[in-house]
């Protein structure tokens, strides 16, 4: 479990899901979502990043405990919100 003292961000898939709104989840903008954002893709990518990703796999998001989508865990190289549109823009 991470806590608020540890050096890394959690990463859901749900932060990049087109089809999921601004108020249920989703944090990037329409322009950088995409259609069923996987787990995997998206840690290949952090890991081109360089951002250390470690996966947790059968793990739900709080708001969405009906999907067991896991999540990823990377290192605070500079704000979460940056980190999310470079992941972000990668996917696409």
């Amino acid at each position: 479990m991470v806590s608020k003292g540890d050096e890394k961000f959690v990463i859901w898939p749900t932060y990049f899901n087109k089809s999921v709104a601004r108020f249920n989840g989703r944090k990037v903008s329409l322009k950088y979502a995409v259609e069923k954002p996987n787990i995997d893709d998206i840690y290949k990518v952090a890991k081109a990043l360089g951002l250390n990703p470690v996966i947790e796999k059968n793990v739900a998001h709080p708001y969405r405990p009906w999907l067991d989508e896991g999540r990823i865990l990377v290192d605070k190289k500079e704000a979460k919100s940056k980190i999310l549109v470079k992941i972000a823009s990668k996917l696409k």
